[in-house]
């Protein structure tokens, strides 16, 4: 049996940590740390997914797509093209009306980031679907969302022919 030298390693990493604080590293974002995704992109050309989002708090969904625009970003830095969808279902379809009908007090910041980041997203070629099922069932009609978000017939349809299509499922919930 051949003995680890996991615990070597160990101390060693532990010992050379601090030194990257000592030679003045400056502090990165997220996007700009430095890491990267070489495995999971070896060989991509094209990396398609499609968001699958039904949140139910209006911060939340602000902070998820934020971090999918940074999805995008952080795909073409690293030499790839995004292709990226987001279609939003269930209650969360609420927060994409433009009088905010119904919308709390406490969450109109966070539907205002939400709107401003469908925006982004659509200038950065992410396009936004809105499942009609959901729209009907919350009482929205479709002429009431905002200009960035598509209205769609289903959204479970549009998830699934984009999956036929190559694209990949990210559920977000």
């Amino acid at each position: 049996m051949k003995r680890s030298n996991y615990p070597a390693h160990a101390f060693l990493s532990l010992l050379l940590c601090p030194l990257v604080f000592l030679v003045g590293a400056p502090a990165a974002s997220a996007a700009d740390s430095g890491l990267k995704d070489t495995e999971a992109l070896h060989g991509a050309k094209v990396a398609k997914g499609v968001f699958m989002m039904d949140a139910k708090e209006p911060g939340r969904m602000a902070h998820v797509l934020k971090v999918i625009g940074e999805t995008s970003e952080g795909i073409t830095k690293q030499g790839v093209k995004p292709e990226l969808i987001v279609v939003v279902i269930g209650r969360s379809v609420a927060f994409l009306t433009k009088d905010r009908r119904g919308i709390p007090y406490t969450d109109q910041r966070s539907v205002t980031q939400i709107h401003d980041a469908i925006g982004k997203l659509k200038r950065m070629g992410i396009r936004t679907e809105v499942c009609g099922i959901a729209l009907r069932g919350m009482d929205v009609q479709p002429d009431a969302l905002i200009a960035d978000a598509i209205p769609v017939g289903n959204g479970y349809i549009s998830a699934i022919g984009y999956q036929s299509q190559g694209y990949q499922l990210v559920p977000v919930y």
